[in-house]
């Protein structure tokens, strides 16, 4: 994503462009989680438009009923994850596609 920074000196013409880095003001430690969160929400996911995903798969090859369930196990572990990894005192992460997969499971926090 790029920043356009206008100097307010327009005499001088100076306007500097600068690319925000996408994990920019993270630790190492939540780059991590941020990866690892996202995998598991690609991986829940059952309506990829970019790829096909392995839920996909086992609904074109089983049924939808198989994958909702085989979706609900991999949901389960990934809330155990989410909740160990993922959503921390240090890191917040209530505005993850995952908080929104979990809800519909009506399930809470672990802790």
């Amino acid at each position: 994503m790029l920043i356009k920074l206008n100097n307010k000196n327009k005499q001088k013409g100076n306007n500097m462009t600068y690319e925000q880095k996408k994990f920019e003001g993270y630790t190492e430690g939540q780059m991590a989680r941020e990866i690892l969160m996202n995998a598991i929400a690609e991986a829940l996911d059952t309506e990829n438009k970019h790829v096909r995903t392995e839920l996909e798969q086992i609904g074109d090859e089983y049924t939808l009923g198989k994958m909702l369930r085989v979706r609900k196990h991999l949901a389960k572990m990934a809330h155990k994850i989410f909740f160990k990894y993922g959503h921390k005192a240090d890191f917040d992460m209530s505005g993850s596609p995952l908080v929104e997969i979990f809800d519909g499971y009506e399930w809470h926090d672990p802790r």
